[in-house]
């Protein structure tokens, strides 16, 4: 019998992840928990920070490139801008995502985490009078930041999109579903999905329903960091994909135990 796998991911990618999933011998149900809106007031500030000078530009995630190329497209040459700085992404699949815009990526982190980065950075020479930009999501964490200012950087962050999260009667019915899904796995493919998962099992009441399942499912994290953000919940994380990418978590799964 198949193993059968849940995962929360965008509408757009769905189809892709089943196909995946198909392909490596699973079952697959998942469903998306927010839409990533742009922030289209970014431009200026986006047009602000490049016109004052930029040391380091930061881009977090796949989307945070796609959101900063759209808001930026027809408007200002983002492309040309960023060929004049250092590039630096988190993650393989933001670096393809950059370099399929024709940018160079300069460097990235061999740990796809905040501290990751900063080990980085104190390697390539520290950060100390350097501006350093972040693009990303609205709900990015705090610590990075802090960091690189208490080290002597002048930090920017710009949130070039915001979760808007689906809290509707079908979303609820989608829980639902899950519950009578019973999956084997469940991946969880970053600190924010987990969060917002969490956010709408408690406001649909259904927290309890819905834990009593986990605890007898392995859970798959996507990355150190959303391993540490599941585990402050509480909850155990029994497997962890170490590169950023969905495929990397079926592979993980799929390794004979």
């Amino acid at each position: 019998m198949r193993k059968k796998i849940a995962a929360f991911r965008p509408e757009n990618v769905l189809k892709r992840s089943k196909e995946k999933a198909d392909r490596y011998g699973f079952d697959f149900f998942g469903f998306p928990l927010f839409e990533l809106v742009e922030r289209k007031e970014a431009l200026k500030e986006i047009e602000d920070v490049f016109n004052d000078c930029v040391d380091i530009v930061v881009f977090t995630s796949l989307n945070g490139v796609k959101k900063t190329f759209s808001i930026c497209e027809g408007e200002f040459d983002l492309k040309n801008k960023l060929s004049d700085v250092e590039i630096c992404a988190i993650g393989p699949v933001t670096r393809t995502e950059l370099e399929k815009h024709g940018v160079r990526v300069d460097f990235m982190p061999g740990e796809y985490s905040a501290k990751g980065l900063m080990k980085l950075l104190e390697e390539k020479g520290g950060v100390e009078n350097r501006k350093i930009v972040f693009l990303r999501s609205a709900e990015g964490g705090l610590d990075i930041l802090e960091v690189l200012s208490e080290k002597g950087a002048c930090v920017k962050d710009i949130s070039v999109y915001e979760v808007e999260i689906t809290d509707s009667e079908e979303e609820k019915e989608l829980f639902s579903r899950f519950l009578r899904y019973k999956p084997d796995y469940v991946i969880f493919t970053s600190s924010l999905t987990f969060k917002t998962f969490l956010e709408l099992v408690k406001k649909f009441g259904m927290k309890d329903n819905i834990f009593a399942v986990l605890e007898h499912v392995k859970i798959v994290a996507i990355g150190a960091l959303t391993a540490e953000t599941i585990c402050e919940e509480g909850m155990k994380v029994d497997l962890v994909a170490a590169k950023s990418t969905f495929e990397d978590a079926l592979k993980e799964i799929k390794k004979p135990t």
